[in-house]
């Protein structure tokens, strides 16, 4: 018992030591703890010594091998050397660590956006959520969500096939009530099997799938893949959302 103490004790001070050291600032404590310190470490090693039991420490540090090992690979990322860093410093392990909330997301959910002349959508394949614009016509400057129930089913009925196409997917998810009272010109059956017959602008295609102009076979089909995942109608998703992913996919593999 007396071995593991002065072990701990020793383990310790060498901790606060090489803290106190390694900070470039002023150290914070006073001289007689940094001695205080010091001695304890220099006594536990004393003791165990003159005890006859430092090979104990030694057969102690063979069996924590495996344990150092992975704090050596914990080490290497590149986040733990900053947070190790900042602990050596004079900063606490929270703080360290960017505090409990944990690392600030450093990029916006996935989303990917389409648009007609009359109506832009962006969906958030993350959170399922969908946003959408009024860019011209009465509502202009408007979004969906602050539109009326009255004033969505004005806009269906005063916009193009493509908007209205448009809309109904957001209908279906926000204001299922609506269906037929929003479909005077055309049934939402109709406008979403007609949609896989339309033409997209490559632009819209690359928006719709979230890939660069530069993007690869292999990369469109997988971007495909990964939308399809989440927005086929087999998972809730809109059909007329699965029939652009589609279409958008058809349109950049035509041009490679």
């Amino acid at each position: 018992m007396v071995v593991v103490i002065c072990g701990a004790l020793a383990l310790l001070a060498f901790l606060l030591l090489m803290k106190v050291l390694w900070s470039k600032k002023k150290p914070t404590l006073s001289k007689n703890v940094l001695f205080a310190t010091g001695a304890v470490f220099v006594g536990s090693l004393g003791i165990l010594m003159a005890s006859g039991r430092l090979h104990w420490l030694a057969a102690a540090g063979t069996a924590i091998l495996p344990f150092v090992r992975q704090v050596g690979l914990f080490l290497l990322r590149p986040l733990s050397i900053v947070a190790l860093q900042n602990f050596m410093r004079g900063g606490s392990f929270n703080q360290a660590f960017g505090g409990f909330s944990g690392p600030r997301a450093s990029a916006a959910p996935e989303s990917s956006e389409t648009a007609t002349d009359e109506i832009s959508m962006r969906l958030n394949h993350t959170t399922g959520e969908m946003t959408g614009n009024v860019l011209r016509g009465t509502f202009a400057n408007r979004t969906l969500d602050s539109l009326s129930e009255q004033e969505i089913v004005s806009l269906y009925n005063s916009v193009g096939n493509d908007s209205k196409r448009l809309l109904t997917a957001y209908i279906q998810r926000y204001h299922p009530n609506l269906g037929e009272n929003a479909t005077h010109s055309e049934t939402n059956s109709d406008s979403q099997r007609d949609s896989a017959n339309d033409s997209i602008s490559p632009d819209r295609a690359r928006k719709i799938l979230g890939v660069t102009e530069s993007a690869t076979r292999e990369e469109i089909i997988e971007a495909h893949r990964r939308l399809m995942h989440r927005n086929h109608p087999d998972r809730g998703g809109s059909e007329y959302i699965a029939s652009e992913i589609n279409l958008a996919k058809q349109v950049l593999l035509d041009l490679l």
